[in-house]
């Protein structure tokens, strides 16, 4: 509660880089799941209702969470409140009990990590600056995947892992690839701890972990390489200044990089390198390659007409130092507080402590509130061009105060994520529900909607014959069925693979479209429950089942 209150002690919504967007996706969620439909492919209630299959390319386990919260409590911006006031009591029992498994004797450590963890400035960055809910779940279960590695490589066990790694393959895709680039780096240090046992065991992990991630990558796949999309906008790659982040943490006054916690932890593991044992050893050096990845002394340029580009953002990897850190600080604050001769001092320099980071929190809370208290209210529904969500010291300046505000973010947004390649003509014009005439986006209707799961209702008037209508609503592959005034049509679609009817006479005209791919669902809820019977298998069963044999 203490990580969220400066902000909802208003019941506003402050305006985030990515709000808008992920706001969309949990209303899309809640949309399809109020309507009984389990997992939607494409987005029809939001994301413009033009059919996006951006709920498929993005991972959407966290929309699951906040749109059942939702479902509970009704209104949207008290639910996200809420939401992240649940996701940051899981970030402090996962850390503690993490943390708990890796040194089960050290309590005051597993107490110290947790809290310094899971509510950091960082944390409030992305929730509240940044607020992409899907780096949110991925920094909640990273001590999770750690400690599952740990596990793994010193005695063969595999579920935390496994289970670590199937949330990151459902929140977050990049993080997806910054924790695979992480764990590959541990595993080439611990080469020589690998046994043939133990690789039985990762590949059970990543067999597994396949399967119960199917719901994202089967989907992704489908759509992914159904046609030519709109990729996530890119910026130039720049590393960070390390100065300028390391005064930052000392300030307080962090963005997306390290905080002061963490700054000590890294301080302390230098004064005391040589009472490191070998894991925290391990951890100190790839935190400290992880910093100098992001920053401006790797020549991030070279990679600026890449693939590598999609990362957008360097610091991105700082998440990993962030965690590494922040355990070192506990580890060796642990170690430090056990001189401690008296119990009674040992429990105020902790409590202490607990005050230092709650005020921390406070503190990162209180400069997002100040920096939006007087920003702009959204009191129309938006539409293109029309700055009406502005910018300030490049971050997004508004403020949503009720739910009529709160409708108004859900209309107009400008983000073409994923959809067929199209020019930013057809884009506006199609998502404002108007219908293209003869492929010339200025000649056009509007469109009556009604959005439908995984389809759409939309009633046109038409006053002139016309040879071609585009529709507001995109086409990726076969699996779609249409209807033209109750009638079974032809699916048909232009260059820009935008549903197209041909030849409507004079009058009013309702067409249905919906999507429908069967095949795709039975194999994604086949090899779901294939990977929960494989991580929910009794271990002692096998045991026993083996003496009996």
């Amino acid at each position: 509660m203490v990580n969220v209150i400066l902000l909802f002690r208003y019941n506003w919504l402050f305006g985030g880089q990515d709000l808008q967007f992920h706001l969309q996706r949990i209303d899309e969620m809640y949309n399809n799941l109020i309507r009984g439909n389990l997992n939607p492919y494409i987005a029809t209630f939001n994301l413009n209702q033009l059919g996006s299959a951006v709920m498929s390319l993005y991972p959407k386990l966290p929309l699951y969470l906040f749109a059942a919260i939702r479902l509970v409590i009704g209104n949207p911006i008290t639910s996200f409140y809420i939401g992240t006031i649940l996701t940051t009591f899981l970030c402090l029992w996962i850390s503690y009990a993490a943390y708990h498994s890796v040194r089960p004797t050290d309590t005051v450590g597993a107490y110290v990590f947790a809290i310094a963890y899971a509510l950091s400035g960082l944390n409030v960055t992305y929730n509240f600056l940044m607020v992409d809910i899907g780096i949110s779940f991925t920094i909640i279960v990273l001590p999770l995947v750690f400690a599952g590695y740990y596990h793994w490589i010193t005695a063969g066990r595999y579920k935390m892992l496994t289970i670590g790694m199937t949330i990151i393959c459902l929140s977050h895709v990049l993080n997806i690839l910054i924790t695979l680039l992480a764990l590959v780096i541990f595993l080439i240090i611990d080469i020589r701890k690998v046994t043939r046992q133990k690789l039985v065991s990762l590949a059970k992990a990543v067999g597994i972990t396949a399967l119960l991630s199917s719901s994202f990558w089967i989907p992704a796949l489908h759509f992914g390489t159904s046609l030519e999309m709109t990729k996530p906008y890119t910026f130039q790659l720049n590393g960070i200044s390390l100065l300028k982040y390391t005064t930052a943490a000392l300030s307080n006054s962090i963005a997306y990089g390290y905080t002061i916690v963490a700054l000590i932890g890294f301080v302390l593991a230098i004064i005391m390198y040589r009472h490191l044992t070998r894991f925290s050893k391990e951890i100190f050096w790839v935190g400290i390659g992880f910093v100098i990845l992001s920053s401006s002394l790797f020549p991030w340029h070279l990679f600026q007409n890449t693939s590598i580009v999609l990362l957008q953002f360097p610091w991105r990897f700082l998440i990993l130092p962030q965690l590494g850190f922040t355990y070192l600080f506990s580890v060796l604050g642990s170690e430090l507080l056990a001189k401690v001769p008296q119990r009674a001092y040992k429990l105020g320099i902790v409590g202490v402590f607990t005050l230092l980071v709650l005020g921390l929190s406070l503190n990162s809370q209180s400069g997002r509130v100040n920096f939006e208290l007087k920003s702009p209210e959204i009191k129309a529904d938006l539409y293109p061009n029309s700055n009406q969500i502005p910018f300030v010291q490049g971050m997004v300046w508004y403020r949503v105060t009720n739910l009529s505000q709160y409708k108004h973010l859900m209309t107009y947004i400008d983000t073409g994520d994923y959809l067929p390649k199209m020019s930013d003509d057809t884009f506006h014009t199609l998502s404002m529900q108007r219908a293209i005439q003869d492929n010339n986006p200025a000649v056009n209707i509007p469109v009556e909607a009604k959005s439908q799961p995984a389809g759409k209702q939309m009633t046109v008037e038409v006053g002139t014959p016309t040879k071609s209508l585009a529709l507001p609503f995109v086409i990726y592959d076969q699996h779609y069925t249409v209807k033209v005034d109750g009638k079974k049509y032809p699916l048909k679609s232009n260059r820009d693979h935008v549903l197209t009817v041909n030849n409507l006479a004079v009058g009013k005209h309702t067409i249905q479209v919906h999507y429908h791919n069967g095949l795709m669902t039975a194999m994604i809820s086949l090899l779901t429950i294939v990977g929960l019977v494989a991580i929910l298998w009794p271990k002692e069963w096998v045991k026993t089942k083996d003496q009996t044999n």
